[in-house]
């Protein structure tokens, strides 16, 4: 006699292969919370062949770049200090090179100390001049730029001097505004005339003057002015490359610590700041990022990749570059390394994003290459550019005047 369906057993066990397959396929934060299901789970990122699996996958999703994308260049040459020069790369190869002028602003400038801050958006650059407080909006297909109105910290009192530190550019997607978010911090500097501290105390009442708290301000395309945040945030790298990314309605950036002091002190953190809300978080980064005590670090550099915040590392002593990808803000767990590259003993920094899986790297013989994470083939640029000097951003061009952006 056969026995009934209802007594056969059922079998449980799912093939690994199978297992594998499904999970890859899922987003970061969603994984993150099925690896509490099995104790074998636990472990996937353990697992070399499922970190392949589930890196392939990633890069192989939807990118909002691939079509219609160029890039913009912006690099010093290597033979002449303190020149940058700006270049619109174009074509399946970029073999399309088109040298771009700045905007009215700076083109005066002979010694330019100028950067592109944090990502194109909408077709919109944002170009900053080193710590000074001069800040445009540029949109290079219609060559039409806005110089930002001065703020009220630009108005030294006696012997006050400010140092502006940018950490980003973004679109507030609520009130549909552009805005732009900076630190300053002050010192008090002696004119020629109070170099002998004696006669600058007697010109002040024998007292030398403190310094103001250094502040955060934020400035509003819509408004055309900047305010005033009261907040206590990390203030970020002092790097102008890799240091500062935007992502849905919100600018971030990292800070390693170094200048802290107490239970803060060199402990690195990703700073995540909502332009909607003005409100911030902040996220741990990975022990392996936060206690550098044994590893040598020679770059970190912040970028988003299909639409997650990732940070490579770059371990000097393996010449290889650790890529990790943030799950969730403010949870510190759900930082992930999907891509170890190398040995690449060639590569000495990234510079930029690009799309399809590429990411762009300077060599140490100062030439730029492009490398594929998905084939991990190098391809060369044609071009060089100077160490901590050269930056590319995904650019795609808009027609609409900047002031018509934000109606």
């Amino acid at each position: 006699m056969s026995k009934s369906i209802a007594s056969k057993k059922v079998r449980y066990h799912i093939p690994d292969d199978l297992t594998f397959s499904v999970l890859s396929k899922l987003p970061l934060k969603s994984l993150k919370r099925f690896t509490r299901v099995r104790k074998s789970w636990s472990l996937l990122f353990e697992n070399p062949n499922f970190i392949k699996i589930y890196g392939n996958n990633f890069m192989s999703r939807n990118n909002e770049y691939e079509e219609g994308s160029s890039f913009i260049l912006q690099q010093t040459q290597t033979d002449i200090p303190y020149f940058q020069e700006l270049y619109l790369l174009s074509g399946e190869r970029l073999e399309n090179m088109m040298k771009l002028d700045y905007p009215h602003p700076f083109q005066e400038e002979e010694k330019q100390v100028i950067y592109i801050l944090g990502s194109v958006i909408n077709g919109v650059v944002c170009l900053y001049q080193g710590r000074g407080p001069r800040v445009v909006l540029w949109n290079p297909a219609t060559q039409e730029s806005k110089l930002l109105p001065s703020s009220p910290t630009e108005s030294p009192v006696y012997q006050e001097e400010g140092y502006f530190n940018y950490h980003g550019f973004g679109y507030d997607y609520v009130t549909r505004d552009y805005k732009v978010i900076r630190y300053v911090s002050y010192l008090f500097c002696l004119t020629d005339s109070q170099n002998d501290t004696t006669d600058f105390q007697n010109d002040t009442g024998g007292m030398l003057p403190n310094a103001p708290d250094d502040t955060w301000e934020v400035y509003s395309l819509r408004n055309n002015s900047w305010k005033k945040l009261d907040l206590n945030m990390f203030s970020g790298s002092h790097s102008h490359v890799g240091a500062f990314v935007y992502l849905k309605g919100a600018c971030h950036w990292y800070d390693e610590g170094w200048f802290r002091e107490g239970e803060y002190k060199n402990k690195a953190y990703l700073v995540s700041f909502d332009l909607s809300n003005e409100i911030f978080c902040t996220t741990s980064m990975p022990s392996d990022m936060n206690d550098s005590s044994d590893v040598v670090f020679w770059r970190r550099y912040l970028l988003v990749l299909n639409d997650h915040i990732a940070f490579i590392s770059y371990y000097v002593d393996t010449t290889t570059f650790h890529i990790s990808i943030l799950g969730e803000l403010g949870v510190k767990e759900s930082w992930t390394k999907i891509f170890v590259l190398g040995p690449l003993p060639c590569i000495e920094e990234p510079i930029g994003m690009g799309v399809n899986g590429d990411l762009f790297f300077r060599r140490k013989d100062d030439e730029l290459v492009w490398f594929n994470l998905s084939t991990q083939m190098i391809k060369e640029l044609g071009f060089k550019g100077k160490l901590l000097s050269c930056h590319i951003v995904i650019y795609k061009e808009s027609l609409l005047r900047i002031g018509q952006i934000n109606d």
